[in-house]
C-alpha cells in the first residue's frame, strides 16, 4: 500500500516582461527630443525662404492647413468603433512632420549624392527619388509608430491601430513635404511670382497626388507594427516585414519616372483601400463575436448591445439618457464595454487581420 501524495502544483509560467514606467518615460523623452531636433533642422533649412519670401512662406503653410485638419479628422474616423486617442494621434502627426521629415531630408541628400557618384548624374537625376526615398522615408515614418507602441502600450493593439497611426504619421510628413515643395518651386519658377509658384505646387500636391501619398504608404507600413503588437515577434515578424516591403514598393511606384502620375496614384490608393477594407471587415467581425459572447454571458445587457459598436448609436443612446448621473453612468458603461471588446478583438488575430 502506497501513501497518497497530493499532486505537485503545476509550474507557474514566468510573467512576460513588461515595460516599466521608467522605460516608457525614456521612450517618450527620446521621441520629444528627436521631434525638437527635427523642428530645428527644418527651421535652419527653410529659414531663408521666410526671410526673403515671408508672404509666400505663410501662404505655403496656410494652403496645407485644410489638408492637415481634414486628414486628421478622416483618418481618426477610419478606425472602426472608436477613434484613437487625440493626444497620441497628434503625436503621430508631429513625428511625421518634424523628426521623420528632417531626417529624411538629410538622408535623401546623402543617398542622392552617393548615387550620383556611383551611377552617374543622369541616372541619379532620373531614379534617385525612387531608389532613395522608399528606403529611408518609410523606415523613418514607421519608427514613429514603433515609438507610440512602446510609449503607449494600449494605443496599438493590432493591425487596425497600426494602420491608423501609420496613416497619421504619413499625414504629418506629407503636409510638411508639401510646404517644402511649394517653397522650392519659387526659385525653380524664376521667383517672378512666389505666390503663384506656391499655389500651383500646393494644388498639384494636394489635388493630384494627395489621394495616395505618404499617408497611404505609412498606413501599410504601420499595419505591420500592429501585427507585431498583437502577435509578438515570432508570429508577427513576417506580416510586419511584408507590410513594410509593401509600403516601400508603393513608394517606389509613386516616385518612379513611369507610368503617369495619375495611374501611380490610383494603384497606390487601390492597395491601401483593399488592405483597409480587409482589416476593417476582420476587426468588426471579431468585435461582433466578442460582443455576442459577452451578451450571452450576461456582462452586457442585450438591450444595449446594438448601440455599442457604432458611434452614432452610442451618441443617440447617450442623448436619450437623462442629463447628469444617468448620462454619465451610461457613458462610463459604454466606454468600459468598448475597451474590453477592443482588447479581446485585437488579441484574436484571424482572417484578414
Amino acid at each position: 500500500m502506497t501513501a497518497a501524495f497530493p499532486p505537485a502544483p503545476a509550474p507557474v509560467p514566468a510573467a512576460a516582461p513588461t515595460r516599466t514606467g521608467r522605460d516608457i518615460r525614456a521612450v517618450q523623452v527620446t521621441a520629444v527630443i528627436l521631434c525638437l531636433l527635427g523642428t530645428a533642422l527644418l527651421a535652419l533649412e527653410f529659414y531663408p525662404y521666410l526671410v526673403v519670401f515671408p508672404r509666400a512662406t505663410a501662404l505655403a503653410v496656410a494652403l496645407q492647413l485644410p489638408l492637415l485638419l481634414v486628414g486628421f479628422w478622416l483618418l481618426r474616423r477610419a478606425r472602426p468603433i472608436r477613434s484613437p486617442s487625440r493626444a497620441w494621434s497628434a503625436a503621430a502627426v508631429t513625428w511625421g512632420a518634424t523628426a521623420a521629415t528632417a531626417c529624411a531630408l538629410l538622408a535623401n541628400q546623402g543617398l542622392t549624392s552617393l548615387l550620383g557618384k556611383t551611377a552617374g548624374v543622369v541616372f541619379a537625376s532620373t531614379w534617385s527619388a525612387a531608389l532613395s526615398a522608399p528606403l529611408n522615408e518609410e523606415l523613418l515614418k514607421v519608427a514613429g509608430v514603433v515609438l507610440i507602441a512602446l510609449a503607449a502600450p494600449r494605443a496599438i493593439r493590432g493591425p487596425v491601430d497600426g494602420m491608423v497611426y501609420g496613416a497619421l504619421t504619413g499625414l504629418g510628413f506629407q503636409v510638411v513635404e508639401n510646404v517644402t515643395y511649394s517653397l522650392n518651386n519659387i526659385p525653380l519658377s524664376g521667383a517672378t511670382d512666389p505666390a503663384a509658384a506656391v499655389t500651383i505646387s500646393a494644388i498639384i500636391r494636394v489635388a493630384l497626388t494627395g489621394l495616395a501619398s505618404h499617408w497611404a504608404m505609412s498606413a501599410v507600413a504601420g499595419t505591420g507594427v500592429g501585427y507585431l503588437a498583437a502577435r509578438g515577434p515570432r508570429r508577427g515578424a513576417v506580416p510586419a516585414a511584408v507590410c513594410l516591403a509593401g509600403a516601400m514598393a508603393m513608394h517606389f511606384v509613386f516616385d518612379a519616372p513611369r507610368p503617369p502620375i495619375t495611374l501611380k496614384v490610383l494603384v497606390d490608393f487601390a492597395v491601401v483601400l483593399v488592405v483597409y477594407l480587409c482589416l476593417r471587415h476582420g476587426y468588426r467581425a471579431r468585435a461582433q463575436a466578442v460582443l455576442a459572447a459577452r451578451v450571452a454571458a450576461g456582462s452586457v445587457p442585450a438591450i444595449e448591445a446594438p448601440d455599442l459598436l457604432t458611434r452614432g448609436r452610442r451618441r443617440r443612446r447617450l442623448r436619450r439618457a437623462r442629463a447628469g448621473a444617468e448620462r454619465a453612468d451610461v457613458n462610463a458603461r459604454q466606454q468600459a464595454d468598448i475597451e474590453d471588446i477592443e482588447r479581446e478583438a485585437a488579441d484574436q488575430p484571424r482572417g484578414c487581420a
